[in-house]
């Protein structure tokens, strides 16, 4: 979860030479006759739309100047005749002579949407004298925000090349620049030609299944409104169907109007097992456009016993049916085969140390091929310390470098055959949790990560999948939502000294993976337990604290934070110093972990008003106590006004254990320094 390469790999702290094993046995009941529902296919893609620079091809007149971009072709910049097809092209010779990084630049001016940026090039001894350096096509933001998305780096020699960079998302309307030039100071020559930006065009119909939320699954004794997001032009008719899977025949239908959210009552249909068909029509009724089915299955409640892991319509996720805020972390290391070693780990810092935080989540990215014996006893001892294990399987495809290491036999059948042994082996472990699929991945792995969550999901009914989004892909969180059962993102926003940090940017990423799911899904977010930059150092107490309320309030089901291995707390060499970091995140989980029963219930309104920069969740307890948690999002003091919902005759304010704010006829006000978390009790 690092800015780095290390998203997945093997360790060796621990290693010793294991067989691979057969499937566990005797391990639980075997949940594989569970149907699994969900969508059945992505749609297509709907193509892309005209190419918005303009001059592509860098045509100049006799004087020089090119039309559309910001510069002449002089100094560095030439007009070669020698491009693609017999045209023109835009030479850069000897951008290390320069005193500025030499670059042409053309304004454009964008809507919301995803993009892709690109171009032709052809190098000559490129970049020479600094292996680093090259050149590159951008599509940039700056210096309106800090935002820039490029191609690779091209450099070396090579004959005419299509590079481009997709998935690009914009959120924020207004001018952006193509820029086309140097990376560094290279030496060489670089050839440029049909530079293009093009926008994915939208479907004409888009739709999200909103209920049932965990794998298609409609529990029977939980509500039977199947219930789905549309997205259609404003008015445009969409016809809704439940067609029986044997037989064909319609069960429930409707015709909606786009955009907005339906629903198709299920309760009382014969059969268990349906698909939701929806089309678009024109005047006349006939369908135009067809969206991919997604497949309800009904299953009874007893059956629902047999799932280790399932989240309900609130997002919730129960583990061995009972519900738990997930609380977890990642780490690194070997393997071993014994339950000793796992818990004492090196120098005591083992699942025995880590238990003394209310953990019940890891992910230990090392282990992806590791022996199943070695994983089944590594999973014995955190079962028995309520902690549950995630395997890393973001590596199993064929062209993965890893893949070729992976000693299970199944590997040599291919990665379908892999994925269903996995999981079959591993989920029928007391203690397995699930599968991370996908770490800090872009947009165009989501077909390969639906194939392999559609084979785990099928395998292993009662676990779940998830993939984080991050350093710089987080935009693109829209793309994995049926890639995934929790989507996780990982701001870091610790990259400066103390009090020159956005850490309102953990709030607004929470709400990225909560818009991309429509709050239909749960959102595990990743918080920062390491020090990313020099400048920035580790977080503090209050950082972690503040970054980890911040995503509750705006909805995170689970926090895991990065890392108890490597790069994180493994790597503080001091060992008091070390005590003193995991005694300060022990000390903010068990906070969180208090108030489990709070933080699981359904939101409530105990307030209204208050200024837009103060975010606020409101909950209320089983006892009738109301609970409000609320922080500032901006680097300014701001002070909040609300207005009680129900009366009340005393706040307390949980940090300081102490009466709070005074209540002032039916309302209170409160003072917030910049990005400061409140939590208060209503009583």
């Amino acid at each position: 979860m690092t800015r780095s390469s290390l998203r997945r790999g093997v360790g060796a702290a621990i290693v010793l030479a294991l067989a691979v094993a057969a499937p566990l046995a005797g391990r639980g009941a075997d949940t594989r006759a569970i149907p699994v529902g969900g969508l059945t296919a992505l749609p297509g893609a709907e193509g892309t739309g005209p190419n918005l620079v303009k001059n592509p091809n860098f045509e100049a007149p006799a004087g020089g100047d090119l039309t559309a971009w910001n510069a002449r072709a002089a100094g560095p910049w030439t007009i070669d005749r020698g491009g693609r097809g017999g045209r023109s092209a835009l030479r850069l010779t000897g951008a290390d002579a320069q005193s500025t990084v030499p670059q042409l630049e053309q304004t454009v001016t964008l809507e919301p949407g995803l993009y892709t940026v690109g171009g032709w090039i052809r190098t000559e001894n490129l970049g020479t004298k600094d292996a680093r350096s090259g050149v590159r096509v951008c599509l940039d933001a700056r210096p309106r925000f800090n935002w820039w998305h490029c191609t690779e780096v091209a450099r070396g020699t090579a004959d005419w090349t299509q590079l481009t960079q997709g998935g690009i998302a914009v959120s924020d309307p207004g001018p952006y620049k193509i820029a086309v030039g140097a990376y560094g100071a290279p030496d060489g020559s670089a050839w440029f030609d049909e530079i293009t930006l093009t926008a994915r065009r939208k479907p004409a119909l888009d739709v999200y299944l909103l209920y049932p939320n965990f794998r298609g699954m409609l529990f029977e004794d939980r509500p039977q409104t199947v219930r789905v997001a549309v997205g259609a032009a404003r008015g445009a008719r969409v016809r809704l169907a439940l067609v029986e899977e044997a037989g064909g025949a319609v069960a429930r239908e409707r015709v909606v109007t786009g955009p907005g959210t339906a629903e198709l009552d299920a309760a009382g249909l014969r059969g268990n097992a349906w698909l939701l068909r929806a089309e678009l029509l024109d005047a006349a009724g006939t369908a135009t456009a067809r969206y991919p089915d997604h497949r309800i299955v009904r299953v009874s409640a007893r059956a629902r016993e047999d799932l280790r892991v399932w989240f309900d319509e609130r997002n919730v996720l129960y583990m061995d049916g009972k519900p738990a805020f997930v609380l977890g972390l990642y780490t690194t290391g070997g393997y071993s085969t014994t339950r000793a070693t796992y818990a004492q780990g090196e120098n005591g810092w083992g699942i025995t140390k880590m238990s003394e935080a209310p953990v019940n989540m890891l992910i230990n990215y090392h282990l992806g091929r590791a022996p199943i014996p070695a994983l089944s006893t590594y999973m014995d001892e955190l079962s028995s310390r309520g902690i549950r294990y995630l395997q890393t399987v973001n590596f199993y495809y064929r062209d993965d470098p890893q893949y070729r290491d992976i000693d299970y036999p199944a590997a040599r059948e291919g990665e379908e055959a892999l994925n269903r042994w996995v999981a079959r082996t591993l989920s029928s472990h007391p203690g397995f949790a699930g599968f991370y699929t996908a770490d800090e991945r872009p947009a165009d792995m989501v077909p390969r990560v639906f194939a392999q969550y559609r084979v785990l999901a099928a395998a292993a009914p009662g676990t779940v999948a998830y993939a984080v989004l991050g350093d710089g892909l987080e935009r693109q969180a829209p793309l994995w939502r049926d890639a995934v059962d929790v989507m996780g993102l990982d701001p870091y926003p610790i990259v400066k000294p103390a009090g020159r940090n956005d850490l309102a940017m953990v709030g607004e990423w929470t709400r990225i993976g909560q818009d991309a799911v429509k709050g239909a899904r749960p959102v595990w977010m990743v918080i920062q337990y390491f020090p990313l930059t020099g400048a920035g150092g580790w977080p503090t107490s209050p950082d972690i604290k503040t970054m980890s309320w911040m995503a509750i309030i705006e909805g995170a089901r689970g926090l895991l934070y990065w890392s108890w291995g490597e790069k994180g707390l493994a790597w503080v060499k001091d060992p008091r110093e070390r005590e003193r970091k995991w005694a300060d995140l022990v000390k903010i989980t068990k906070e969180i972990h208090a108030l489990d029963p709070v933080l699981l219930g359904p939101d409530a309104a105990v307030v209204a008003g208050g200024p837009p920069a103060v975010r606020v969740l409101g909950k209320r307890g089983a006892d009738g106590a109301r609970y409000l948690f609320a922080y500032n999002t901006g680097a300014a003091p701001v002070t909040a006004t609300w207005t009680l919902s129900a009366p009340a005759t005393a706040v307390m304010d949980l940090d300081a254990q102490a009466v709070g704010a005074t209540i002032e006829g039916n309302g209170f006000a409160a003072s917030f320094g910049p990005y400061e978390v409140k939590r208060y009790l209503i009583r």
